[in-house]
């Protein structure tokens, strides 16, 4: 009779572990979501970062889906504490890069998505790499604009130029855009360039 106390206190006691691990990951897991949304809204984070950021969301998602699937719908405590943990890291990750202005080095998380034209997909058609070059050389021998700006990403594939990174103002904006535009058609150039709040 003692035994079988005991078993059924193990099983409640189990069934409690699991539904409590279950609610805590939810609200991680929304908590996460809202995060990301909040990030979006401010304006500091760029485009590829909410991507990449929604992405690692997913994925944490679809870990605990499969780990429910295998548990008939339980979370057990082991793995909701690792996904915990590695929502936990998205989260610090999210406030780090949101609570900064805009900048080249933040601008880089996401870069590796294919969905981003990058530096490190640039292509090396000669007359890609030359129009490249005559963007660049214009932007860096122009004196009123600041190192922020003459270092921008300048990606050019199949004649389409996509500006990238951040500017200290509007009006930088429009310089470098305009350098741009001076080599390839209007139509051709993706201005993606973010302005310093300050």
């Amino acid at each position: 009779m003692k035994a079988r106390k005991l078993s059924t206190f193990s099983l409640l006691m189990a069934a409690v572990a699991f539904s409590a691990v279950s609610v805590f990951a939810a609200n991680t897991s929304s908590s996460v979501k809202a995060r990301i949304e909040s990030a979006q809204k401010s304006g500091k984070v760029s485009r590829e970062a909410i991507v990449q950021f929604r992405a690692d969301q997913d994925l944490i998602d679809k870990k605990e889906a499969d780990i429910r699937a295998k548990h008939d719908g339980l979370l057990p405590a082991r793995h909701g504490v690792k996904l915990t943990k590695q929502r936990d890291k998205l989260i610090a990750k999210i406030d780090k890069i949101a609570g900064k202005d805009p900048d080249n080095t933040a601008q880089n998380y996401g870069d590796g998505r294919k969905e981003s034209p990058t530096p490190q997909v640039q292509s090396f058609k000669k007359e890609d790499i030359d129009l490249l070059q005559s963007i660049r050389k214009e932007i860096v021998a122009d004196n009123s604009l600041s190192i922020t700006a003459k270092n921008v990403k300048i990606v050019v594939i199949n004649g389409t130029v996509t500006l990238r990174g951040v500017v200290t103002s509007e009006s930088e904006k429009t310089v470098v855009a305009s350098a741009a535009k001076k080599f390839a058609q209007d139509s051709k150039v993706l201005n993606e360039l973010e302005v310093k709040t300050r």
